[in-house]
Formats: structure tokens, sequence, C-alpha cells
């Protein structure tokens, strides 16, 4: 059911906030040229290589949306080069290796990305697949019970 309440609050909050937060806010809301613009502007102030990194990746996610995918591995490329251990950068590496079939390589981005972040869901679930397209069925699962467990206690 349509909330009135939670729609205007949401519309609320892609007007405050930083440049970052309005960039995630419009990814979110399946704008991708205007989040790329957001995050290209957090990129022309800041300079701790941390938040460099987070906003070279979140331009990577808007440009796979707009089906510009050599640009978006460039941008994963240039966020990897301000911190190498960004693993949300890693894990979209390898599903970008993932996509254009290259298995092993897409394994390797996502063990890379758990080493840089051993709680961090996301790569357990997408090493969880790319290891059940290799047919390691036993490690797949094992990948996978962590990302639930890890999701279960991040709700929590």
């Amino acid at each position: 059911m349509f909330d009135v309440r939670r729609w205007f609050a949401a519309r609320a909050r892609r007007r405050t906030g930083t440049p970052f937060e309005r960039g995630v806010a419009a990814l979110e809301a399946r704008q991708p040229q205007a989040a790329l613009a957001l995050f290209i502007d957090v990129l022309a102030s800041e300079t701790e290589p941390v938040a460099r990194a987070a906003a070279f990746n979140k331009c990577a996610v808007a440009l796979v949306t707009l089906e510009r995918r050599e640009e978006a591995y460039a941008a994963l490329c240039d966020a990897l080069r301000e911190d190498a251990r960004c693993a949300p950068a890693l894990v979209n590496l390898g599903n970008l290796r993932l996509e254009d079939g290259d298995v092993a390589g897409a394994i390797e981005r996502y063990q890379m990305a758990i080493r840089a972040d051993e709680n961090y869901s996301g790569a357990h679930l997408n090493l969880a697949i790319a290891l059940k397209r290799a047919g390691r069925r036993a490690e797949s699962v094992r990948h996978l019970r962590i990302a639930r467990r890890l999701e279960t206690r991040r709700g929590a």
C-alpha cells in the first residue's frame, strides 16, 4: 500500500544531506544520470582517499545502469587506486567479471573483498553465486550461510 508520509519523507531526504547521500538516493530512485552528476561533484571537492573510493564506486554503479560498462570499469579501477581495500569496488569488479563469463576472475575479486572486509555480506553472497557456477557447491553453501548470518546480525 502506498504510504504518502513515507513518500514525502523520502522526497525530503533527497533534497537534503550531502551530495554523496543525495547521489545514493538518486540511485535508489532509479535516476542514474542525476546520481552520476552528484558523485562527480563529490569527487571534485573530496580529498580523503576512502571517501573518493566510495564516490568512484558509486559512479561505477550509475555508469553500469547507464550501460557504460567500460567507464564503470575505469571508475572501479580509480576507486581501488584511492583505496585498494574498498570492498564494494572489489565486489563490483567481480560482478563485471562474472557478467562477462570470467568466473575465476570474479571469484578472485570476491575473495579479495572478503580479505578487505570479512563482514561484508555482499562479498560472501556474490562469492557463493560464483562458486556455484564454478561447480564448487560445498564452498558456495558455506559462503551463502556466512552471508545470511552477517545479514541477520546487521538487521538485529
